[in-house]
């Protein structure tokens, strides 16, 4: 995977732009090309404007004609949990049509939330989960995507949950997509846990506040066996552009210089020119 691959801007670094009409998902697909200089697009689907099979090629076709590949597609209104049986049933009916829009995208990872609201799941809501889980897995095995959640609200930042599901989706393409921090805990056990499930993780959205703290956060996951893409993801919603343009650059600053082998070895400096 060269530079421009193993980096990306999660498209809800734009919503504020999105909220105001300044931009739509192929305003964002020129964006992350021309702009930051980059070959994929990790989408929020947010960002897309319906699911229907003409629309969704017309943006797999603005994809192509950039030379993008859509590493992650994140889709909200689709978790698996809900208390509410017809909000569950309605979630889920988007969730397939979600899948099939990551097929038409070639999207190599897809985000379904896990929907619990408790801080712990009951066992009646994780075999619910467990059981969606494995049928989504399959589905996204078909055209070779990982698939699984976000630790993102609710049960999901219980690391516990997390393992649990893990260990009895029992899905080899079952992942976690990192929500670097966004756990239960103190700073140092959120590390930790960023840290343990970095070999694991699908994929990787970083914040604001995780690139400013780059040099501390990020090289110790790439020891522990991360190997998947870097997605910054900015929630500011004003000043977006610089915002992205900040905390992409923390991210290529701190990991750049190492070897994308997995090594620690420091990439060797450019060799310069007599004057």
């Amino acid at each position: 995977m060269n530079e421009m691959q193993n980096f990306a801007v999660m498209s809800y670094s734009f919503h504020g732009l999105r909220n105001i009409g300044a931009m739509d998902i192929f305003g964002y697909l020129e964006t992350v090309r021309y702009r930051y200089n980059l070959q994929t697009a990790d989408i929020w689907n947010g960002m897309l404007d319906s699911t229907d099979e003409a629309y969704i090629r017309k943006v797999q076709a603005g994809v192509l004609e950039r030379g993008l590949e859509v590493v992650n597609f994140c889709c909200d209104r689709a978790h698996v949990w809900d208390n509410d049986l017809k909000v569950r049933e309605e979630n889920e009916a988007r969730a397939w049509e979600y899948i099939r829009a990551a097929r038409m995208l070639n999207a190599k990872t897809v985000r379904i939330d896990v929907g619990i609201r408790e801080e712990k799941a009951s066992e009646e809501q994780l075999d619910y989960v467990v059981r969606k889980y494995q049928a989504y897995c399959d589905e996204a095995a078909k055209f070779g995507a990982k698939l699984g959640p976000e630790n993102h609200w609710g049960a999901s930042t219980d690391p516990e949950l997390i393992e649990t599901l893990f260990r009895r989706v029992e899905r080899p393409n079952f992942g976690l997509l990192l929500h670097l921090g966004n756990w239960v805990g103190t700073e140092e056990e959120k590390d930790a846990w960023d840290r343990h499930f970095a070999s694991r993780a699908m994929h990787i959205h970083i914040n604001y506040e995780h690139c400013v703290d780059a040099d501390r956060v990020l090289p110790p996951l790439k020891e522990a066996g991360y190997g998947g893409c870097w997605s910054i993801e900015s929630h500011k919603s004003t000043n977006e552009y610089n915002n992205v343009a900040f905390q992409l650059a923390q991210v290529k600053r701190v990991l750049a210089p190492l070897n994308y082998d997995g090594s620690w070895k420091v990439a060797p400096p450019s060799v310069l020119p007599d004057t």
